[in-house]
C-alpha cells in the first residue's frame, strides 16, 4: 500500500479501515485521530462534520471504484476474464483480509446516515451497477457471456453475489470468495 499523501488522505484511509471494522456509527473522530496521529480537533479542518467526512469518503471511493474499473478493462479486454478479474481484486483486498467493503458497511446502516451520505453511496452503487451493465453487455455481444433476462437485470444479480459473498467470507469459516465468483462466472459461460 502507498503511503498516504496528505493528512485529508490519510484520514480518509483510516475512515475506510475503521468503517470496515466498526461501522459507521461506532466511529469517531477521536478514532481517526489516533490511527493518523493528529489532534482530534484538527481534523475538523478538513471535514468540519462527520456527515462532510462521509461524504467526502464516498466520493474518494467512487473515484477509486471507478480507477478499477477502467485498469480491469484496459488490461482484461474480454468481459468474462474481467468478471473473473474482479472477482480476485475483491477476494485479495477484502475477502483475505476479512473485512467488508465500506460500502457495505455503510449499506447496512443506510437508515441512519446523513442524506448526503445517502446519496452518495447511492451513487457508488449506481456506478457499479451501471458498470457491470456495459460489461454484461459487452459480453452478450462478444458471445462470450450468455444469461437470460437484460443486462441491467443480471446486473443486479452478479452486485448481489459480489456483495454477499464479501460478507459469508467473514462469517462462514471456509467460503472461498473465488469459487462463489468462478461458479456465478461459468453458469454465464456459454
Amino acid at each position: 500500500m502507498i503511503a498516504p499523501s496528505t493528512t485529508r488522505e490519510a484520514l480518509l484511509e483510516a475512515a475506510a479501515d475503521h468503517l470496515q471494522r466498526v461501522g459507521w456509527a461506532s466511529f469517531s473522530f477521536r478514532d481517526l485521530a489516533t490511527v493518523v496521529g493528529i489532534r482530534a480537533p484538527s481534523i475538523h479542518h478538513h471535514f468540519p462534520t462527520k456527515g462532510d467526512l462521509g461524504v467526502a469518503l464516498v466520493a474518494w471511493m467512487r473515484q477509486r471504484r471507478a480507477t478499477h474499473e477502467a485498469n480491469l478493462m484496459e488490461s482484461f479486454p474480454d468481459p468474462r476474464d474481467r468478471l473473473l478479474a474482479l472477482g480476485d481484486l475483491i477476494a485479495d483486498h477484502i475477502c483475505a483480509q476479512h473485512q467488508s467493503c465500506p460500502i457495505y458497511a455503510l449499506q447496512a446502516e443506510f437508515p441512519v446516515l446523513p442524506e448526503a451520505v445517502q446519496q452518495e453511496v447511492s451513487a457508488w452503487i449506481e456506478d457499479a451497477i451501471s458498470g457491470l451493465t456495459r460489461w454484461l453487455t459487452e459480453g452478450r455481444a462478444r458471445g462470450s457471456l450468455r444469461f437470460p433476462g437484460e443486462p441491467a437485470d443480471h446486473a443486479l444479480v452478479v452486485w448481489s453475489v459480489l456483495q454477499q459473498g464479501t460478507q459469508l467470507t467473514r462469517t462462514r469459516p471456509g467460503t472461498d470468495f473465488r469459487v462463489l465468483v468462478r461458479q456465478l462466472v461459468a453458469g454465464m459461460t456459454p
